[in-house]
C-alpha cells in the first residue's frame, strides 16, 4: 500500500481540513514538532477535527436500516433494496474506507512520537495515548461492521503492503485498542479541560465511551461468531458484552443515568452539548456547515414545525419521511414516544390534512433550530438544527445488555427491556400475545433509538430470519451462504485496489463486478 504522508498545519487548526497529502522524501517531518503539552493538545484537537467528518463522509448503512415510507433517493434506495449492480460499481464513494485509514493513520502519528515529549507530566501522556486508542478501536470497529474484513496497518512509518485480515483479527484489533484507552482514561466526570473550554466535549474518549465501545464489540463479535461461524466462543462474547454494559450502567465507568422522561430525552439527549448525562458518546457538528459537518442521521426527515421556513406540505419533500400510520403502528397510544418522537401525531394525521401532508408524520425528535438574517430575504432564515450527534447513550446500553442476556437465556434480560419501556410508559414485558423476548428487546430497540442510526446493525446481529423479516427487494432471497460471504457489509471501493495489489473483493460482492 502506498503510505502518504500528512504534514500537519497546526496554525491553521480552526479549520476542518488542514493537511496536505504529499510524498515524504524523508522521515524527519515529526521530529521536532512533537514535544511540548501544547504540540500534543493541538494533534489531539486536529484528530477530533478529522473523527467529527471523516468518519461520517460516506455514511450509508443506517441509511438502509431506517424505517421509512417514502425514500427520494435512488442511491439510497439501491442500498435499501441491495440492488447488487448498483452498489458494486467502483465509482461509489460510499465503498471508499480512505477516510477511515486516515484517522487511523492520524492516531498512529500520536502513538509513534509521544517519546519525544519533553517535561509533559505521565498523566497527559496517557490522556493523548488513550484518546489515540479510542479512535483506533472506534475506526477498527466501524471498519469491521461496514466491511467485515479489512487492512489492519502497523504504525504510521510502515511503507509495506498490506493484504486484508479476517473480521476477527480486525475486530480483536479494535477491542485491543479500546481496551487500551479505557486503562489509560479517566471517567469523564474526572476528563482534563483542554484550553478555555466550561465543558468536555463527549465526543473525547474516555472509560465510558470506551465501555460502551467495548460492549458493543463483545456484542457484535458473538453475533458473527454465530452468524458467519467465525472461531471462538459467542455466548463467552455476550458474556463480556454484559459486563461492560454493567460498568456504565452501575455508574462504575462513569457517571451516566437515563433522563426522567422521553420530552427530556428530545430536549436533552438529542440536543447534547452537555445537557444530558445519558449520553455517552456525541460528536460535535460545525453546525453552519452541511453533510457531513452537520451530520446526524435522523436529520434527513427532519421538516415542518422545527424548521420554521418550512411548511406542514414540505415533509412529501424529504428524502425520507414516515407515515402517521407506520407510527401509530409501531407505539401503544399511552407510550410517550408516540408524541414526543412525532408533532401532533393524531391531529396533522387527520382525513382533513391528507391533502396537504399525504399522511406523513412530522419528526420531533429534534427540535431546536436557529435562524439567521440573511440579505436576500426580509425574514430570518434557518441556519442550523441545533444537536451534536448523540452516538451512544444509556437507553442503547440498557437495550444492548438485554439482548446479550436473552442470548444467554438470562431472565434478567426483561428486567432492561421494562426500564427502558418503564419509562416511556409503554406496556412491561410481556404484553398480551408476546413471548419472544428477542423479537421484543429488538423491537424496543426500533422504539426507542428510532432514526438515531443503529436499526441495520441491531437486525445484522439478530440474524438471517431479521434481515428477511425487517429489510426489502435482495435482501429478502439471501442464503446464510451470501451473508457468510459478505453480502450484509458493503463492497470495497476501487480506489482500494488501486493502491493495493493484494487486496480482492469479498466473495459475494465479486460474483457483481
Amino acid at each position: 500500500m502506498r503510505k502518504i504522508i500528512y504534514i500537519l498545519l497546526f496554525p491553521l487548526l480552526w479549520g476542518c481540513d488542514n493537511v496536505l497529502d504529499v510524498e515524504p522524501e524523508n522521515a524527519i517531518t515529526f521530529t521536532n514538532f512533537f514535544k511540548t503539552e501544547e504540540d500534543f493538545n493541538a494533534i489531539v484537537f486536529q484528530l477530533q477535527a478529522f473523527s467529527r467528518y471523516k468518519a461520517f463522509e460516506n455514511e450509508i448503512m443506517p441509511l438502509r436500516g431506517f424505517i421509512a415510507d417514502l425514500v427520494g433517493n435512488s442511491t439510497y434506495q439501491d442500498h435499501r433494496m441491495l440492488n447488487q449492480t448498483s452498489l458494486v460499481s467502483p465509482y461509489s464513494s460510499y465503498n471508499n474506507w480512505a477516510n477511515h485509514y486516515d484517522l487511523i493513520y492520524v492516531a498512529n502519528v500520536i502513538l509513534d512520537n509521544l517519546h519525544r515529549a519533553e517535561g509533559v507530566s505521565k498523566d497527559k501522556l496517557d490522556f493523548y495515548a488513550g484518546q489515540a486508542y479510542f479512535v483506533k478501536g472506534f475506526v477498527y470497529f466501524d471498519l469491521a461492521r461496514k466491511w467485515g474484513e479489512a487492512v489492519i496497518t502497523k504504525n504510521s512509518t510502515s511503507m509495506e503492503v498490506y493484504n486484508k485480515s479476517s473480521m476477527s483479527d480486525v475486530l480483536d484489533e479494535a477491542i485491543k485498542n479500546a481496551s487500551e484507552g479505557y486503562k489509560l482514561l479517566p471517567k469523564y466526570e474526572d476528563m482534563p479541560l483542554l484550553g478555555a473550554n466550561t465543558w468536555v466535549s463527549k465526543q473525547y474518549g474516555c472509560k465510558g465511551s470506551c465501555a460502551a465501545l467495548l460492549a458493543h464489540l463483545y456484542a457484535w463479535k458473538g453475533s458473527m461468531i454465530e452468524m458467519h461461524g467465525l472461531d471462538g466462543d459467542a455466548k463467552d462474547c455476550y458474556g463480556k458484552a454484559v459486563e461492560w454494559c454493567s460498568l456504565l450502567i452501575d455508574k462504575k465507568a462513569g457517571y451516566y443515568e437515563l433522563e426522567r422522561t422521553i420530552g427530556e430525552v428530545c430536549t436533552k439527549a438529542m440536543k447534547g452539548m452537555g445537557a444530558s448525562q445519558e449520553n455517552i458518546l456525541e460528536f460535535e457538528l460545525d453546525r453552519f456547515q452541511d453533510y457531513p459537518m452537520a451530520y446526524f442521521p435522523g436529520r434527513q426527515y427532519i421538516t415542518w414545525p422545527v424548521k420554521g421556513t418550512e411548511t406542514p406540505a414540505s415533509v412529501v419533500t424529504k428524502t425520507f419521511a414516515i407515515k402517521a400510520e407506520t407510527v401509530k403502528n409501531l407505539y401503544e397510544e399511552t407510550d410517550d414516544r408516540r408524541d414526543e418522537y412525532f408533532y401532533k401525531l393524531d391531529s396533522m394525521s387527520h382525513d382533513t390534512m391528507y391533502k396537504v401532508n399525504q399522511g406523513f408524520a412530522y419528526i420531533y425528535k429534534w427540535r431546536d433550530a436557529v435562524y439567521q438574517d440573511v440579505s436576500w430575504s426580509p425574514t430570518p432564515q434557518l441556519a442550523y438544527i441545533d444537536a451534536n450527534y448523540c452516538y451512544w447513550r444509556l437507553a442503547d446500553i440498557y437495550l444492548l445488555r438485554a439482548e446479550c442476556y436473552a442470548k444467554l437465556d438470562d431472565d434478567l434480560a426483561i428486567d432492561d427491556l421494562n426500564t427502558i419501556r418503564g419509562r416511556a410508559h409503554a406496556t412491561l414485558y410481556p404484553r398480551p400475545g408476546e413471548n419472544d423476548i428477542r423479537l421484543a428487546i429488538f423491537k424496543e430497540r426500533e422504539r426507542e433509538l428510532l432514526l438515531e442510526g443503529h436499526r441495520y446493525f441491531d437486525i445484522m446481529r439478530n440474524g438471517l430470519e431479521y434481515v428477511h423479516a425487517c429489510m426489502e427487494g435482495n435482501y429478502k432471497t439471501l442464503t446464510q451462504q451470501d451473508v457468510k460471504d459478505g453480502a450484509l457489509f458493503l463492497p470495497i471501493g476501487g480506489d482500494a485496489f488501486t493502491y493495493n495489489d493484494l487486496i480482492r473483493q469479498n466473495i459475494y460482492w465479486s460474483k457483481f463486478e
